[in-house]
């Protein structure tokens, strides 16, 4: 072995240094989203601890897949293996079997004259019909 004597390690940080992401997963709901959510469980004369949201992907559509939602109790999709995920106090469930389809989304509710709804920002969408009402991955 050589003796290298008191050779100190130094590290020159590049121009550019590199941004670590952070992986994407579930689906995020806005402010929006979650206080629709809130607004058709009560109309339902039910509890937003018990039901939430539920979220599937159907085949259907000319692209070949479209979304499903309706209210749903959270215990029933907590069995069935649906994934859940929460904002302010409202929960929106994906069925196990779509959750690959809609991760990293966005749950948002939009409103204007042509109608309103829930949306899904889908950045898995590698395109969608002319009528937006159906995606392909």
């Amino acid at each position: 072995m050589s003796d290298c004597g008191n050779v100190q390690k130094v590290f020159v940080p590049t121009k550019e240094t590199p941004t670590i992401q952070k992986p994407i997963s579930g689906v995020e709901i806005t402010d929006v989203a979650a206080e629709k959510i809130r607004s058709f469980v009560e109309q339902k004369k039910q509890s937003i601890s018990e039901f939430g949201l539920k979220i599937g992907v159907r085949k259907d559509g000319c692209s070949g897949l479209s979304y499903a939602m309706d209210i749903s109790s959270i215990s029933e999709c907590e069995e069935a293996g649906d994934k859940l995920f929460s904002k302010n106090g409202c929960t929106a469930m994906v069925e196990k079997s779509s959750y690959l389809f809609v991760i990293g989304s966005q749950l948002d509710y939009t409103e204007a004259l042509t109608g309103s709804g829930f949306q899904i920002v889908n950045p898995n969408t590698k395109r969608s019909c002319a009528c937006g009402s159906s995606f392909a991955v």
